[in-house]
């Protein structure tokens, strides 16, 4: 969005619709661009929430190949982003980590002074992802630039736990926030609770939220909110409706998970999730948009 002067004014003329429609969403960018000073100044004087998400996986500096095409910020162009934007009322500044390997964080040490330097340039947090494998994803690039050590036949996240618990741990050390999921790093961002339960215990906080360094003013405020245990009746009714199907062709399962026997959109997966907090696993997804890596936490088709 930030890489061309066209979508720069769209973005500017998209906020400002955003703004006159006085939503309390905040508008959320991921881009591995720099945002111009005036084009920031524009967006922090409309008033309305704004999350930055700049992507650096820092393999300049860690890897001898480039791995990274394209008008796209190298390490130290991604410091300065966040520091031009330090001084804003309404944009806070994200750092997109992605993805995590073993390869691309060298050392305890290292980890500590990149932490260092977000933390001083102004970023709120980073979200650290891991390495995305399966179809569409050119392995022998991976392979070739010794990001993925050898072919992988794992549709999935392939997550190195060393090279997280170096982060993370430099993460405590600096006083600086990582995550390993989106919605905390907006919920942080914005001052509000995490919205689709990642800090719940049915929904993978002992991977999610609990190994994370999180502020404890913000787990307290993610503390307050409750989930349903169960699902409720008039929301299978409502993704019954939405399906085109009958109630009796929904399971329902343990975690606030549905089942759906049946080939379902994919933003009717992320619509079930965020309007309700319940994760949709259907037999298989159709497409709409372009995504890679897997939906929800099963393995396989789910």
């Amino acid at each position: 969005m930030l890489l061309t002067p066209a979508n720069q004014d769209y973005l500017r003329a998209f906020a400002t619709e955003l703004a006159v429609a006085d939503l309390s969403r905040p508008l959320v960018v991921v881009t591995k661009g720099r945002m111009p000073r005036a084009l920031a100044l524009a967006l922090d004087d409309l008033n309305i929430p704004v999350v930055i998400f700049c992507s650096q996986s820092f393999h300049r500096t860690t890897l001898e190949l480039r791995t990274e095409k394209g008008p796209v910020l190298a390490p130290e162009m991604t410091f300065d982003a966040g520091t031009e934007c330090r001084d804003m009322n309404n944009i806070a500044m994200v750092h997109f980590w992605r993805p995590v390997v073993r390869k691309s964080v060298p050392s305890a040490d290292w980890a500590v002074r990149v932490v260092r330097r977000l933390k001083e340039s102004g970023y709120r947090c980073s979200v650290a992802i891991g390495l995305s494998t399966g179809s569409g994803i050119a392995q022998e690039e991976l392979v070739q630039t010794g990001l993925l050590e050898g072919p992988a036949e794992a549709c999935d996240e392939l997550w190195n736990a060393e090279a997280w618990k170096d982060i993370n741990t430099a993460a405590a050390a600096v006083g600086y926030p990582i995550y390993r999921s989106t919605s905390c790093a907006i919920a942080l961002a914005t001052g509000r609770a995490e919205a689709l339960g990642v800090w719940d215990r049915r929904r993978g906080a002992a991977d999610q939220c609990l190994p994370c360094h999180c502020p404890r003013s913000q787990r307290d405020l993610c503390r307050a909110r409750v989930l349903q245990p169960e699902v409720a009746r008039e929301h299978l009714a409502w993704i019954a409706n939405e399906l085109g199907t009958s109630m009796s062709g929904l399971e329902v399962l343990p975690g606030r998970r549905v089942r759906a026997g049946r080939r379902v959109r994919q933003s009717m997966i992320s619509l079930t999730l965020h309007k309700y907090q319940i994760e949709l696993l259907p037999e298989s997804i159709s497409a709409e948009r372009a995504w890679l890596g897997r939906f929800g936490r099963e393995s396989g088709d789910e």
